[in-house]
């Protein structure tokens, strides 16, 4: 007689979408920080999170280095040395530390509140001997705890003066109890592999984050505000939406002229006129619950189950349409390659190569121990 499998035996139980919610509100609060002051940031931000809170939204995202504000300025061998050097010295000052004073306070509005909060900032690393700053996006629980963060795997294009380069470390879902949430930052959505990564996690919200709404082709400058359906933003996570079959919020920055200080060396200088919003909530689909809405607004959206559930049956990306017997996508973390995918499976299911059998492979066949090491990584084993 064939065995039964043991239901309910393994404990790690399989989730239901939106974390079996029939209905999860959310939020993208689509409003002007404190311009390079993150003490008044914090503060409105708290505010913020009180307002949706108090309308029903149980996640509430915030935009691009929201906390505390977009280089929107230029730099070049002709800056003004003392601009530049003043201007770094604010967004030096402006950054936060994960933990820090600034999180422990959204945090605490998190928790006050029983809501999630995804919040970008600039996040000046850590570590004590470092002073580099980086595009980030953190996230926090009810609990008002760090659930993790996301850093910019790549700064576009002027953006890379500003900002160090994030790593496949936290290329990751977090688990929820309205389902799993993920995210990237602006450009990332142009990094098709990165995308995949984050789709094989199994998102069930995606969060995507911009410094507003703009065109790339309009001119005279390369980036001009866009009401009138150009931004790439817009389509990339319309299609975002569709090949993860999860839900999209799009949160697209506004900065207002008045919370920039009179004494910033580059005010009335910057490129700001594109920080107008431009946020829409999106479908699994691909068609938007709402937006794009322009101004200064918390945007709000019920996310039904249902559309979850009836997407999925055209195409379950990770399921029927994954075909991983043609195709596979690797990430590199600490200990080597591993596949994509929701907890990393592959990684721990698949044995590592033991150095030792690496040594007694290079040695039996007359090779240098690097060159298997190396040709071993290439197809993806870990060398343990």
């Amino acid at each position: 007689m064939a065995s039964q499998k043991a239901y309910g035996a393994d404990t790690r139980a399989k989730r239901p979408v939106l974390g079996g919610r029939p209905q999860v509100r959310v939020a993208v609060a689509q409003i002007s920080s404190v311009f390079m002051d993150k003490t008044a940031t914090v503060r409105r931000a708290v505010e913020a999170i009180a307002e949706a809170a108090n309308n029903g939204a149980e996640l509430i995202v915030f935009p691009e280095v929201w906390l505390a504000g977009y280089p929107f300025w230029t730099e070049g061998w002709d800056t003004n040395v003392g601009d530049w050097a003043q201007g770094r010295v604010i967004f030096h000052d402006a950054a936060i530390t994960i933990p820090g004073e600034e999180t422990q306070r959204i945090g605490e509005a998190a928790r006050r509140h029983g809501v999630h909060v995804v919040m970008g900032c600039n996040e000046l690393d850590d570590r004590q001997e470092v002073q580099t700053i980086y595009n980030t996006l953190v996230y926090f629980g009810r609990n008002g705890e760090v659930m993790g963060r996301h850093r910019k795997l790549m700064p576009t294009f002027t953006e890379r003066l500003y900002w160090g380069h994030g790593d496949a470390g936290d290329i990751v879902a977090f688990d929820t109890d309205i389902g799993r949430i993920g995210g990237l930052i602006c450009g990332e959505h142009l990094m098709t592999l990165v995308r995949a990564a984050v789709i094989a996690e199994g998102e069930d919200i995606h969060v995507a984050v911009y410094p507003g709404s703009f065109a790339l082709h309009t001119g005279p400058r390369l980036q001009e505000p866009d009401r009138n359906g150009f931004f790439w933003g817009h389509f990339s996570t319309r299609a975002h939406a569709m090949e993860a079959g999860a839900f999209v919020l799009c949160a697209c920055g506004v900065q207002d002229a008045a919370d920039i200080a009179d004494d910033f060396p580059y005010k009335g200088r910057m490129n700001i006129d594109y920080a107008i919003g431009g946020s829409q909530i999106l479908s699994p689909l691909g068609v938007p619950i709402i937006g794009p809405v322009f101004g200064s607004q918390i945007v709000y959206a019920d996310l039904q189950a249902a559309m979850l559930k009836a997407t999925k049956a055209i195409c379950d990306t990770m399921g029927h349409y994954g075909r991983p017997d043609v195709v596979r996508l690797l990430l590199r973390g600490e200990s080597g390659w591993h596949r994509a995918g929701a907890s990393f499976r592959e990684a721990s299911e698949r044995p590592a190569i033991e150095r030792g059998e690496i040594r007694r492979q290079a040695d039996a066949h007359e090779v240098e121990e690097d060159n298997v090491s190396s040709l071993a990584d290439r197809i993806g084993r870990i060398v343990g």
